[in-house]
């Protein structure tokens, strides 16, 4: 942990070493604080002379009086200025430190394999950089200057204590071996009761966002009081941690308090008699007793600060737990940006794997050509979505290289990959703000203008232009303002703004009526103009207005053919609706009589693979 964290005390070290300066005159002043009180007792009140370097200090009592106290106000006075100073440096180098934190895990979380993301509860990531790094916070800022400055005054006091009577400082730190297994014994019990507390505080916000997400769905099922057991339970898990945490804290203060007076209260018996047989003056017992209390502060503070302490720990250990996991996907230090690619794409010998253990293609081969149309059919969970995802490397193969005019995708830079492929999920996400914003987050830095001409360029711009404020309506959040088509047609101006090479489309048609479909398909025949498309879909229009149709079953490209094929092969019946033999030699035909009006694209694709009976109905 302290490896992760190191790197970012670096650029603050100057303003530390500034706060350590000021903490050091402020402990200084720590151990003059109590002399000038000695010297009144000894001197003004008492009869017992003064030390020799003082023997510029008015005869008369009330002028030694006066000296003294003004003495008190000043080293009162430089104690309150550096505690000032180092308590401000200190805090604002934490807070650039906690900000410097904050903006990395996000850089990091944002940057990591869908992968992760798929396994991660978004609530808890959502969790991390909000009050565990709040908690990280809560300790630079306010614990470590409490316990910087209260350790740099122990360790002169104890010094000083020694030099006064060293007998009476073996009795004060009599119990400090007591002390600080009681310290060890609460602390790391409250620790853990905080770990667990963070962990289901993450759980719960999990549910929350999840919940809240899917609202839609929660109250069309009814489900409003379960979901909202399932939040109050990890709640009540937190809750209960967070208890058990402060009942330890609790407990942990009056401990220490009673062992620092048992301390003190032999020290004061002892002391007093010291005085008695005069071996000890009122004021050095004063001096010690103050110099007692002094120690015994830094133990007060971290048993006050205990909480914040080690909830912030235990915030700290889940901080460097995630910014130490990396599975980014890798680029190899010689990829290279593409060179004005053609656009055609190859799957050689590609298997993918999840990390849960599921396949999702199995030994893919295919070769699709520069400027083709191309459908995607299959069952549910056939890999169809997968086989798209590889294109942007959202994952790699584990077997196998999909390739871009023959170079190999991880021969690429990803950021120079992705600039050429567009890629619309099913459901495109819309941020909240105007569409003409939403349109141009598929670039960087482009005007209003731009998502214009890019929804022109997609032939949507006449939907977009009817929306109430036209270009500037305001999206609600996800989109849940617009319709399914009104989304999908923003999805696809958004994908044009890049003026891809690739453009990949998921079910882009789910959930749109007559109409809608038909706004999408015209769409989709001017943006695909010169340019790669390969659309999943399960819908006859879309299939139909494909050059070639994939069929996959079980991870594996099983066919490729027509549509009036594809439809017989994978759903049992013809593009019209009637039911055909599904056997393989069916597709095979239609394969190899393919008409006259398909573009050239389609004789890129190969005979149907030997296995194209294992396509399921």
């Amino acid at each position: 942990m302290i490896r992760t964290f190191a790197p970012y005390l670096r650029p603050v070290r100057g303003a530390l070493a500034a706060s350590l300066a000021a903490s050091i005159v402020q402990a200084a002043m720590q151990w003059l604080e109590p002399w000038p009180l000695k010297l009144i007792f000894d001197s003004v009140i008492g009869t017992h002379p003064l030390p020799g370097f003082l023997a510029f200090l008015p005869v008369s009592p009330g002028g030694r009086l006066t000296v003294l106290a003004l003495a008190m106000l000043v080293i009162a006075a430089w104690l309150g200025i550096f505690r000032y100073v180092a308590d401000r440096l200190v805090a604002q180098a934490g807070q650039r430190v906690v900000f410097a934190i904050r903006s990395d895990l996000f850089r990091h979380i944002e940057s990591q394999s869908l992968s992760f993301h798929e396994r991660r509860l978004t609530g808890d990531l959502l969790s991390r950089l909000g009050g565990d790094v709040q908690s990280v916070q809560g300790v630079m800022v306010n614990a470590i200057p409490v316990l910087v400055n209260n350790v740099l005054a122990l360790a002169g006091m104890l010094a000083i204590m020694f030099w006064i009577d060293w007998r009476y400082t073996l009795v004060a730190v009599s119990l400090t071996p007591v002390l600080y297994l009681a310290v060890r014994g609460f602390l790391g019990r409250i620790k853990s009761q905080q770990r667990r507390a963070r962990r289901w505080e993450g759980m719960a916000t999990g549910v929350a966002q999840e919940v809240l997400t899917s609202i839609t769905a929660v109250q069309a099922f009814g489900r409003e009081d379960d979901e909202a057991d399932r939040y109050g339970r990890a709640s009540a898990h937190s809750l209960e941690a967070s208890q058990e945490a402060v009942a330890m804290q609790a407990a942990f203060t009056p401990t220490v308090t009673f062992l620092m007076t048992t301390a003190t209260v032999l020290v004061v018996w002892f002391g007093a008699e010291s005085v008695l047989s005069g071996r000890l003056t009122p004021g050095d017992l004063l001096v010690f007793m103050a110099y007692l209390r002094g120690m015994y502060s830094p133990v007060r503070q971290l048993a006050k600060l205990g909480n914040v302490v080690t909830r912030g720990m235990a915030a700290a250990e889940r901080l460097a737990e995630t910014l130490s996991t990396d599975e980014r996907i890798p680029e190899r230090p010689s990829a290279r940006r593409p060179a004005k690619p053609l656009g055609a794409l190859s799957f050689r010998g590609v298997s993918l794997e999840y990390a849960n253990g599921t396949v999702a293609l199995d030994d893919v081969s295919l070769d699709i050509s520069a400027s083709a149309r191309v459908a995607i059919v299959g069952a549910t969970g056939s890999g169809k979505s997968s086989m798209l995802q590889l294109v942007p490397r959202f994952y790699d193969p584990c077997e196998g290289s999909v390739e871009l005019d023959g170079v190999d995708l991880r021969d690429l830079t990803i950021a120079g990959l992705r600039e050429l492929v567009a890629y619309v999920p099913q459901e495109p996400y819309l941020f909240q703000g105007p569409v003409w914003e939403n349109i141009t987050y598929g670039g960087h830095g482009l005007s209003r203008e731009a998502a214009v001409v890019a929804a022109r360029a997609a032939g949507v711009h006449e939907v977009l232009a009817r929306l109430p404020d036209g270009y500037d309506t305001v999206v609600s959040e996800r989109g849940a303002s617009l319709s399914g088509g009104q989304r999908q047609c923003i999805a696809l101006a958004r994908a044009m703004v890049r003026d891809p090479r690739v453009i990949l489309l998921d079910e882009p048609t789910t959930g749109l009526d007559e109409q809608a479909q038909q706004w999408l398909l015209d769409a989709l025949e001017r943006v695909s103009r010169g340019r790669t498309t390969l659309v999943v879909s399960h819908e006859r229009r879309v299939v139909e207005w494909a050059d070639v149709v994939v069929a996959i079953a079980s991870g594996r490209v099983v066919a490729t053919g027509t549509a009036a094929d594809a439809f017989e092969r994978v759903f049992g019946r013809g593009v019209a609706g009637e039911a055909r033999d599904a056997g393989p030699e069916r597709l095979a035909a239609g394969a190899g009589a393919r008409p006259a009006s398909l573009p050239a694209a389609a004789a890129a694709f190969g005979p149907p693979p030997a296995r194209a009976d294992a396509m399921g109905a």
